[in-house]
Parts: structure tokens; sequence; C-alpha cells
């Protein structure tokens, strides 16, 4: 099994830091890698010709979504969201595949990283390799490293994480949308703002995208908390 991770948020807390930290993984068979790179390959080519939306480009959900970077000189109205949302959303119900998206919220959470990384790994354990994008990598190794040390983690991955750019993996950007869409979610069921310049029925247009086939979504709130 190949596990791609991506995250949504960030892990610290202090002045400016998020409310939550979210990583979602994508689950697929070994076998039908080179499945999975030709469908979401088609899919890329098909928004090209429908929304203009570069192929080649990386697909970065936030980024796309505050029309910044790459995507600030795109001309995308919200039909434009939408229609790039239905077409990930159709990906996901296709299969076999796996999305699991898991939130903490990090009120009351020391180390949200560690949390939400043992959540993913302790969920259908067994022999499979872990990808993530550049980052984060070094210390998610060395959090594997310590739960397995400690017994909190009995089926570490093979090689334990290994590093790829996420401009080289449709995989791990499939997960950057789902990391953003539950990040989104988390927001809007605490209350909590998002960016201002996130347009509230492009967002809502992402969290549909949260539920349904081959999806879960899971937040973790630590107890006492609301």
């Amino acid at each position: 099994e190949l596990m791609y991770l991506d995250e949504s948020g960030d892990d610290g807390h202090g002045d400016g830091a998020s409310r939550f930290f979210v990583l979602t993984s994508v689950r697929i068979q070994a076998d039908s890698w080179a499945h999975w790179e030709k469908r979401i390959g088609k899919c890329r080519a098909e928004l090209e010709v429908a929304i203009n939306l570069p192929a080649r480009r990386e697909l970065h959900t936030r980024a796309i979504l505050l029309r910044k970077g790459p995507f600030a000189g795109l001309n995308f109205g919200k039909e434009y969201i939408s229609q790039l949302t239905r077409a990930v959303g159709q990906l996901a119900d296709e299969g076999p595949i796996e999305i699991r998206t898991v939130v903490i919220d990090k009120k009351g959470e020391a180390q949200p990283l560690r949390a939400a990384l043992l959540a993913q790994m302790a969920h259908r354990p067994g022999v499979r390799l872990d990808i993530s994008d550049r980052g984060r990598v070094p210390r998610m190794r060395q959090l594997i490293r310590l739960a397995e040390a400690s017994g909190k983690l009995h089926n570490p991955p093979v090689e334990r994480l290994l590093e790829i750019e996420s401009k080289d993996s449709a995989l791990v950007q499939l997960a950057d949308f789902f990391a953003t869409a539950g990040y989104l979610r988390a927001c809007l069921e605490a209350g909590y703002p998002v960016h201002a310049r996130i347009d509230r029925d492009e967002a809502m247009a992402l969290i549909k995208e949260t539920e349904g086939a081959n999806r879960t979504y899971c937040l973790i709130r630590p107890e006492g908390t609301a």
C-alpha cells in the first residue's frame, strides 16, 4: 500500500498560529499507482480545457482560492471553482482509493503534528510506504522513531517516511486539496474565521467534498474544549 500525506494549517502555537492542524492521507494499492497517475492526468487535461487551469501547474488549492502566486493571473470565477471541486470529488468517488482527513483542534493539544501523524498511522496498520512533501518530513521521521521506541506505533511504515516534491506528485496534490477542504470545514463548524479573501461559496464547495465515497473526516478535539 502507498500512503501520500499533506497538511493544512500549522502545528505551532501562539500569536498568528492556526486554530487547527490538518493531515490528510491518500491511500492506494501499489499496483494501482500507474492507473491513478493516468487518471489524475486525464482529469487535469480536462480541467485545462474547461476552466483554463494549466495541467502541468502544481495544484495548490489554497493558492487557487486566494488567486495568489502562480494563480494570480487566472480569471477564475466561482463556477470554475465549482467545476474543479466536482472533478476532484468524482475522482474520489471512483476508487479504489481511501482519503482520510484528520483535523486536530490545537486548543489544548501540545503536539498537533504528533497527534495527527499517529492517528493516520494507527488506522489500518499494515505494510505500506508513506510519502510526504518537503517541510515537516525530518520532524515526522523523528516522531515515528519515538512512537516506535515507546510502543505507541507497532507497525511503522517501510523506510519510515519518504520525501517528494509536491509538484512531482499528483497524489500529494490530491491530499492537499482534501486537507484544505478539511481545514475549511473545521473552521465552519467551530465558527472560526478563515482568510478574508476566501469566498464563502467557494469554501462551501470544497467542504461539500469532505463527505462522500472513499472519504473520511475526523476531528480530534481535546477533552474539555469547545
